[in-house]
């Protein structure tokens, strides 16, 4: 069955959330459960959450959609911050900032179906009624897009038409007398329908995830997998730690790591499987640099609760074990279960899994993308590569290195066996998995897949950071990782084919919101990041 249209709505001036939180009750009340509302506000400032109850006790008749907006409201730091809400049948795209620097992602956006423009008058907020402004959210109208405003002033009627909006003045509400409605007088028409089969090459964590969100949009998903079994690479650890790597400084890899660990944690708590654990992480200073580093995140940035300073007495109380050192909790960190979280991710049956299946040539032909395996031929308008370190050998990707990570596995007894999170310092061990703990993990240049004794006591060492507790190695894992110079992903299009590699050792951060890239890359609508971001994790920006 064809997936039912989606509705895509823009707003100036987020503000309260009144309007978003009206027409999420609309929408949920009126709509299919098979639709999506998108909706893109822009503001300068994210109103405070405690703020935001007091908002929601004046106005009852929200309180059920607002409860959920604060259960997963978004943290007030600039940029794009997306956030699923209702059981993903609505969601979010908060872009904050001054609209000066903001503007330019309404460039990314098309086929909005109707527009909320700002409800104050130009002589407070000139910033948002300027031509130029008017002129970018015009381009992201088609033909039957709609727009409101409660205000009626000449300057916004002069720039409306300017632009290519027809309008008519209606009754205003409260003190309002007048607002503004109308439409755009494009002529370009929407392009929301995407009916075309969607390859998918590697089946880890990267792969599964952007299968998962190509069939949550309606979209067929031919997921390949080399081995007859899913999550065979690097990806099968029993466990994988997903934490931010977050710098006191603005840079493209500070903010792209906290853009999507924040992504990630709402994506994982609205999955409502067992495959993710909400344990939260302990990062201890264990160092004199780690010390600096943690000062310095706690001097420079403030990004609501996520992460909470706790001295060496309360990091034992959290951790179950004692801790000699201070340390930074993230309390909506956790762990995955990368095998059990790839299972459920392509239960879908929009995901038609092809395993046993090596492909070794892929090359474009008369706009298709085609390749082979074995003696059979397939070809896709849209392929896209999850396919880590082995990407090499399909497609030519500048940066990308191979590194390996050895795990190693140690019995859980003595005080070990009492772990209520992972624990990271020089490395990390977690709780109780199997009746054992993972401790990691090497970072070496050696490319064969062997378990080595000298990475394991590498391992137990970095262990004696966090605790000297006597324990005993059982067993070990080795994955191969792909790793770019910058150690940021490569995520984009390349000679015709969607790439999405390099993670590292950071997937279960980083692959939800590149998956939402990809996808939206495909379908040709906004990404959930900035331009800026976008440019961090091109392809080609190692040539």
């Amino acid at each position: 069955m064809e997936k039912s249209s989606d509705f895509y709505i823009g707003e100036v001036g987020f503000g309260i959330g009144i309007n978003f939180l009206t027409t999420c009750k609309s929408w949920l009340n009126f709509s299919r459960t098979d639709q999506v509302l998108e909706f893109y506000s822009f503001d300068k400032y994210l109103f405070q959450k405690n703020n935001f109850k007091e908002i929601l006790e004046i106005n009852p008749e929200l309180m059920e959609y607002g409860s959920e907006l604060e259960k997963n409201y978004p943290v007030n730091i600039n940029g794009v911050q997306k956030i699923s809400l209702f059981n993903g049948r609505v969601s979010l795209n908060l872009i904050i900032g001054d609209i000066n620097a903001t503007q330019e992602y309404i460039g990314l956006m098309e086929d909005i179906d109707a527009w909320f423009l700002d409800g104050f008058s130009p002589s407070k907020n000139p910033e948002l009624w300027s031509e130029d402004l008017f002129e970018s959210i015009y381009k992201s109208c088609h033909e039957d897009s709609t727009f409101s405003t409660y205000t009626a002033s000449g300057l916004v009627k002069k720039n409306l038409t300017k632009t290519g909006f027809i309008f008519n003045k209606a009754s205003g509400f409260a003190k309002k007398r007048h607002m503004l409605k109308g439409n755009s007088f494009s002529n370009k028409s929407s392009k929301k329908r995407f009916n075309e089969k969607v390859a998918v090459i590697g089946s880890g964590i990267t792969g599964c995830m952007l299968s998962y969100n190509l069939a949550k949009k309606g979209i067929e998903v031919d997921l390949f997998e080399q081995s007859e079994f899913i999550c065979s690479g690097a990806s099968s650890h029993e466990l994988l730690v997903t934490y931010p790597r977050l710098s006191a400084y603005d840079s493209a890899y500070g903010r792209f790591n906290l853009q999507s660990y924040l992504y990630a944690t709402n994506f994982y708590k609205n999955l409502y499987t067992d495959a993710w654990v909400n344990s939260g992480v302990l990062i201890l200073n264990h160092d004199e640099l780690s010390e600096k580093r943690q000062a310095s995140l706690l001097e420079r940035r403030s990004d609501g609760n996520i992460y909470q300073y706790k001295d060496h007495e309360e990091a034992s109380e959290i951790a179950g074990i004692e801790i000699k050192n201070n340390a930074l909790l993230y309390p909506d960190a956790g762990y995955i279960l990368p095998t059990e979280m790839c299972h459920f991710l392509i239960e879908s049956p929009k995901i038609n899994l092809i395993s046993s299946s090596p492909i070794r040539n892929i090359s474009r032909k008369d706009g298709k993308i085609v390749f082979n395996v074995e003696e059979r031929n397939f070809e896709y308008t849209n392929v896209c590569l999850c396919t880590g370190g082995e990407s090499l050998q399909l497609i030519d990707i500048d940066g990308l290195s191979r590194k390996r990570g050895q795990v190693t596995h140690i019995e859980s007894r003595y005080k070990f066996s009492d772990i209520n999170l992972p624990i990271c310092a020089k490395g990390y061990i977690s709780p109780k998995i199997n009746n054992l703990h993972v401790v990691g993990s090497s970072y070496s240049d050696i490319e064969h897949e062997d378990v080595l004794e000298e990475e394991h006591l590498s391992n137990m060492e970095n262990l004696k950071v966090i605790s000297d507790e006597e324990t005993k190695i059982t067993s070990g894992r080795v994955g191969i990782r792909a790793v770019s110079l910058d150690h940021m992903p490569i995520v984009g299009k390349k000679d015709g084919i969607y790439i999405n590699t390099c993670h590292g050792s950071r997937a279960s951060v980083t692959a939800p919101i590149c998956a939402e890239i990809i996808s939206s890359l495909i379908t040709q609508k906004a990404p959930p990041l900035e331009k800026r971001e976008m440019l961090s994790l091109s392809p080609g920006r190692f040539n």
